[in-house]
């Protein structure tokens, strides 16, 4: 949908700061992440900023940027490492800086600008979930992408490290200062932890994305 080619090019860019630069109102912009459609002005207006293709941008045909070819080649490929990590969803180790990469799982560019807004695998690295306390959302065994440059806490879905060990969950701030470990599964229950134990909690970084695994 055009909605979602637009939040791609907005990316982690404020709407206020996307509008200034696309020559349109934020007000405007706002509509069209919300699935307002822009007249064929505003489209142009906003390929124009952004370097885009207006047919990708209209349609999603075609490919996002001027010269690139629509055929898939070796350059249109990016490796992310899988490191020897797993999360537990429901024990994990976390090894900092010196992890073991197991293998580069090979990922397009334009997969990577389309749904995550990236142009480049700074900070990601693919870990491995271990339990079903994340059920439905990520299950035993699944891969999950996380970029490790996101570790500012906000609501949402983080690989962290407490008390030693490597987990995946939702995590939510309270205004206290603690944070709440909310599991999907709903027979698990969910966790506080106190503000004053935030010693041992350590942000690896955001899931961004998840490989679901069929056995």
């Amino acid at each position: 949908m055009l909605k979602d080619r637009i939040k791609v090019l907005v990316g982690d860019e404020s709407v206020l700061s996307f509008a200034k630069k696309c020559g349109i109102g934020d007000s405007l912009i706002r509509k069209y992440l919300n699935g307002g459609m822009p007249g064929l002005d505003k489209t142009v207006q906003i390929a124009s900023a952004c370097g885009v293709n207006l047919q990708w941008l209209a349609t999603g045909e075609g490919p996002m940027h001027p010269g690139e070819e629509r055929g898939v080649c070796s350059d249109d490929f990016i490796s992310i490492s899988r490191a020897d990590v797993r999360l537990a969803a429901g024990g994990g180790s976390w090894n900092g800086d010196n992890l073991l990469v197991l293998d580069e799982i090979p990922f397009t560019r334009e997969f990577l600008r389309r749904r995550l807004g990236r142009s480049n695998i700074d900070g990601l690295v693919i870990l491995t979930a271990d339990g079903d306390s994340m059920d439905p959302l990520i299950a035993d065994g699944d891969l999950v992408m996380v970029d490790r440059n996101r570790d500012t806490l906000s609501d949402g879905i983080y690989a962290f490290v407490f008390a030693g060990m490597a987990r995946v969950k939702r995590l939510r701030p309270t205004i206290l200062g603690d944070i709440e470990v909310i599991s999907e599964n709903p027979i698990y229950k969910d966790e506080l932890l106190k503000r004053s134990d935030l010693e041992d909690f350590h942000i690896i970084g955001k899931v961004v994305w998840c490989g679901h695994h069929f056995s």
